[in-house]
This record gives structure tokens, C-alpha cells and sequence, in this order.
């Protein structure tokens, strides 16, 4: 019988310390790497294959690493207003969407991908349609003129201001 306990107590100590280095080697006490707070308002321009060069606003909420909001050019004197909403990854690449409801009843949609330069506060990339408004394609760069979040000392030093 003490032999059938100390085999016990030997599995169950082997059990515990195999158990015990599992837990702590893969760990890290970093935490991943957090996007930049993109929340704001925007100026800049599109170049657009359809409608030409435009003047462009927008305005951007964002929560973890999803943001969206409305943006907004002006085509032959009207004001033009898109939905968009994307991901932003830790290097400040950004992938999303974008919808436009043109005023003769055609929804576009839009796919578009770009990159957050932190040190310019500049927003750039291009697009393509996905449906309807076939062919279309543009370029759109904007400048954060204000942020309605500041998460950390640098961004306020880098002059940005809240909105």
C-alpha cells in the first residue's frame, strides 16, 4: 500500500511541475500594441476617376480598433456624404468600407485600404467600388485638423488640439 501512495504522490507531483512550466513560459507581460486614436475631424482632398479633384471633410469616432464616420466632398456644387468604417491595426494601416447614396437612388459601395502617418497626423489610401458605380476608383488624403480623444501626452505635443 505505501507503495501504491508514493507512485501516486510521484504522478501527481510530475503532473503539477509539467502543468507549472507550461504556464510560464509563453507568457508576456507586454501587452499588444494599441492603434492610434484616429477620432476627429479631418480635412483634405479625393481624386476621384468619376467626379475628378474635390475638397473633403470628415469626421471620425473610434473604439478599440474600429472607427467610422460620415465623409464629406462636394460633386458638380452639392455636398457629397459617405459612411465609412474600418480597422486600424497596431501600425496604423486601415482596411474598411465605404457607402455613398447618390441622389438618383444608386447605393455605391466602396472598399478602400490606407495608412495613418502619426508624425503628419495624415490619413491617405485609396478605394474601389465593390458594387454599383462599376469602374470607380480614387485616391483621398486628409489631414487631422483636431482630436475629440487624446490617449497620451505625445499626441497633444504634436499639436493636435481638441475638437
Amino acid at each position: 500500500m505505501n507503495s501504491t501512495r508514493t507512485g501516486l504522490l510521484s504522478f501527481f507531483l510530475g503532473a503539477a511541475l509539467v502543468l507549472s512550466g507550461c504556464n510560464g513560459g509563453g507568457t508576456s507581460s507586454t501587452p499588444p500594441a494599441q492603434p492610434t486614436n484616429l477620432s476627429g475631424d479631418y480635412a483634405g482632398s479625393v481624386q476621384d476617376s468619376a467626379t475628378g479633384t474635390s475638397a473633403a471633410t470628415a469626421t471620425f469616432a473610434q473604439h478599440g480598433s474600429n472607427a467610422g464616420g460620415t465623409l464629406t466632398t462636394t460633386v458638380s456644387g452639392s455636398p457629397l456624404n459617405a459612411q465609412v468604417t474600418f480597422a486600424i491595426a497596431s501600425s496604423n494601416a486601415i482596411t474598411g468600407s465605404m457607402v455613398i447614396d447618390e441622389a438618383n437612388g444608386t447605393t455605391c459601395t466602396f472598399g478602400f485600404s490606407g495608412t495613418y502617418n502619426a508624425s503628419a497626423n495624415v490619413l491617405s489610401g485609396s478605394y474601389t467600388a465593390v458594387t454599383n458605380c462599376s469602374g470607380q476608383h480614387g485616391t483621398y488624403t486628409l489631414t487631422q485638423q483636431c482630436t475629440d480623444t487624446i490617449t497620451s501626452a505625445e499626441r497633444r505635443a504634436m499639436g493636435l488640439t481638441p475638437c
